[in-house]
């Protein structure tokens, strides 16, 4: 009898696990573009993550490459990711399952494919996995602006919340006889930090940019939280509505810019070149007394160099009138192609990362909010150390800002509305312009006010033409 039973487990076995017998296919291959590289604690989630996921589905195997390593065009790693994206589309080969999708790439791939609302055709909505909702913090699934970043849907978990700030160099500070405010900083005091290093510039022949600027020009984070902190009421400053009442405070803000453009080198000479690598490593050499960025550069600056990124201090925009809620968003950060061949095991994967463990993972490790919801109330201001500098600010903005909107909107459709005159790569460069003494703030908002109602009065006169007025 034990011999017949043992043959009997045995043959059950071979059926068992054995692919062809038993009905199944060879072990698949889920390809995945990651993100992070040399990012420090956030790549080591992402390793964490693949080893996780490869023990609980042992008949898969993750074969995960990097955003930046990708073979396809492309001058940064999101230009590489979008090029990349639109290549499975038009050819319908889809070689990634699970893409790297910022918020960036998304409107980068809309501009490829000339088609804002791709992601609906494309990638799969997890509002449609019953379990997703519940994952995910009550503001995500209730505000419709997460979904219009991605084509009406959400394309994944919002593991990436990101604060937009300051980072100074206290040693530089020193260096020019400046003490930094890290919270509650006005614009007099942000002038005068500037005049300083301009004054300590020329006495001592030296050229310390004010601010450390590289390709990744990020200027209008700081214009936006100018702008934002003129009005008592958050919501009305971030309503994408055009309103007469908003013009004024624009044309401040841009004021605010050319006063600071009067204490050169406002910036370093060479940041057009200047890749991200080379300005990254700059600053933490002390080049530089500020750099505009924002929390994510906390994983960067420690994968780049922990023993230096130590110096470097997070702190608050300066503000006009009154802080009026922060400058910043969450995001998904990888999306399920909706044709991927492994596209159930593909959920299950982001799904993994939807898990509650992985949203204090991710604050503890990298010092950011998340869109997840832990498995405590709020696992950023539960579980900071408030003696730790990086814990002390993102748990102060957590309990200053938590509930008002946090908003970062990349173009100033915050003052036109729909019909915006300027894109992102524009409105960056004219900031710069502006600061570096080359065209005035008058000059800049007539040409785009002129713009402006050039696109609305042509927007009117097509639905008109497209809705001509009833004849009696």
């Amino acid at each position: 009898m034990h011999i017949v039973h043992y043959f009997f487990i045995f043959i059950l076995s071979i059926i068992l696990y054995n692919p062809l017998l038993s009905g199944e296919s060879n072990a698949s291959q889920l390809n995945w573009i990651g993100h992070w590289k040399g990012a420090d604690k956030r790549q080591q989630l992402i390793e964490e993550i693949k080893r996780e996921y490869e023990f609980i589905y042992p008949d898969v195997k993750v074969n995960l490459r990097y955003n930046e390593d990708l073979d396809a065009p492309g001058a940064t790693y999101k230009w590489k990711a979008a090029n990349t994206i639109v290549r499975m589309i038009k050819t319908g080969n889809i070689d990634w399952d699970i893409i790297y999708l910022g918020v960036t790439v998304y409107h980068h791939v809309s501009e490829l494919l000339g088609d804002p609302n791709w992601g609906e055709k494309h990638l799969v909505d997890f509002n449609t996995i019953p379990s997703f909702p519940a994952t995910q913090k009550n503001f995500i699934n209730t505000n419709p602006w997460y979904k219009q970043q991605t084509g009406g849907i959400l394309v994944g978990p919002m593991i990436e919340g990101f604060i937009l700030c300051l980072w100074y160099n206290p040693q530089v500070a020193r260096k020019i006889g400046i003490k930094v405010k890290e919270r509650n900083m006005t614009t007099e005091d942000f002038i005068s930090y500037a005049r300083a290093t301009s004054e300590y510039n020329k006495k001592n022949k030296a050229a310390i940019p004010f601010v450390k600027l590289g390709i990744w020009n990020r200027m209008a984070y700081l214009f936006e939280y100018l702008f934002k902190s003129q009005f008592v009421d958050p919501k009305f400053a971030i309503e994408e509505k055009f309103d007469q009442r908003k013009l004024q405070p624009f044309l401040d803000t841009l004021r605010i810019f050319e006063q600071l453009a009067a204490y050169q080198p406002f910036f370093n000479r060479n940041w057009r070149k200047l890749s991200w690598n080379e300005w990254e490593t700059d600053f933490l050499d002390d080049d530089g007394l500020f750099i505009v960025a924002g929390t994510f550069m906390y994983s960067h600056f420690r994968g780049k160099n922990p023993e230096k990124a130590q110096k470097l201090i997070p702190v608050e925009f300066p503000y006009v009138h009154r802080p009026n809620g922060l400058v910043g968003d969450y995001i998904n950060t990888f999306a399920v192609m909706k044709r991927s061949p492994n596209r159930d095991r593909a959920v299950d994967m982001l799904m993994l990362w939807a898990e509650p463990k992985v949203a204090e993972e991710w604050v503890e490790y990298t010092m950011n909010p998340t869109g997840l919801k832990g498995n405590i109330c709020d696992p950023v201001t539960a579980s900071l150390d408030r003696a730790d500098v990086y814990g002390s600010f993102l748990s102060d903005m957590t309990k200053k800002y938590g509930k008002m909107p946090m908003r970062y909107f990349r173009v100033p459709t915050y003052v036109f509305g729909i019909d915006c005159p300027v894109n992102k790569t524009e409105f960056h460069e004219k900031l710069a312009c502006i600061l570096e003494g080359k065209i005035t703030a008058q000059e800049y908002y007539d040409e785009l006010y002129r713009r402006f109602q050039k696109k609305r009065k042509k927007r009117h006169q097509t639905m008109i033409g497209k809705h001509p007025p009833h004849e009696e």
